[in-house]
């Protein structure tokens, strides 16, 4: 505590000042960096992303060392900066909350503001893990379609409706299509989109659905929502 202090009050940018802040950053992105890996849920770690992170924390630590107090070099380095157009696509929020706690601890870094730096980094890192054992966090996000055709004049929705509600926590209709051929006359095809209570009752919830009269071209695929958000 005394040598952060002691550190963080000195007058002039010295050697060791400038060196022990982008050191300092390095430390603490890469603990971000450990806590991603550590409460991530991709199977697939990026790693160019988590390179990404601890080289955006020693470049905002360079940049802001390079500001200073001068209001006219914050002007002129923003202003480069803006010049540059940034083309990945970040879909995932967590993702982004990542990149700005690595820039936090970087801009803290580099007005040596160290304490601040420590504490709101493990901090942040606390926080994830903690996120990671609470119902917030799901070990999965399977996704069902369901489709499924009956005849126009069927009343067996309502079993349909029954069978959803009894083995999904969720379910709702997206669509639903009237078609017609000479064979079957008119029918109706149905589209939800459903989760399950039990991620592995695909195979009950499609013997429920056969049991229903009429019912025909059942069609039941389930996919990870979380898959390619950070691609």
């Amino acid at each position: 505590m005394e040598f952060l202090s002691s550190v963080s009050n000195m007058d002039n940018q010295s050697v060791i000042l400038v060196v022990f802040s982008v050191m300092l950053s390095f430390v603490l992105s890469s603990v971000i960096v450990f806590t991603y890996e550590k409460t991530s849920q991709e199977v697939a770690t990026p790693h160019h992303f988590i390179q990404s992170l601890i080289l955006m924390a020693i470049v905002t630590t360079t940049i802001m060392q390079s500001i200073g107090d001068s209001l006219a070099r914050g002007f002129g380095i923003f202003g480069a900066l803006a010049i540059l157009r940034f083309r990945t696509n970040l879909i995932s929020t967590r993702n982004i909350s990542f990149i700005f706690g690595a820039m936090a601890a970087g801009i803290a870094c580099g007005v040596y503001s160290f304490m601040t730096a420590i504490i709101g980094t493990l901090a942040f890192c606390l926080i994830c893990f903690f996120l990671r054992l609470t119902p917030f966090s799901r070990k999965s996000n399977l996704l069902g379609e369901l489709r499924f055709e009956l005849p126009s004049a069927s009343t067996e929705l309502d079993r349909v409706h029954l069978a959803l509600r009894e083995l999904c926590s969720r379910f709702v209709m997206k669509r639903y299509r009237v078609l017609y051929n000479e064979e079957r006359g008119e029918y109706l095809e149905y589209q939800f989109e459903i989760r399950l209570n039990e991620e592995f009752n695909g195979a009950q919830l499609a013997r429920k659905l056969r049991e229903i009269d009429g019912l025909k071209a059942l069609r039941l695929n389930f996919t990870d929502t979380y898959v390619n958000l950070t691609d």
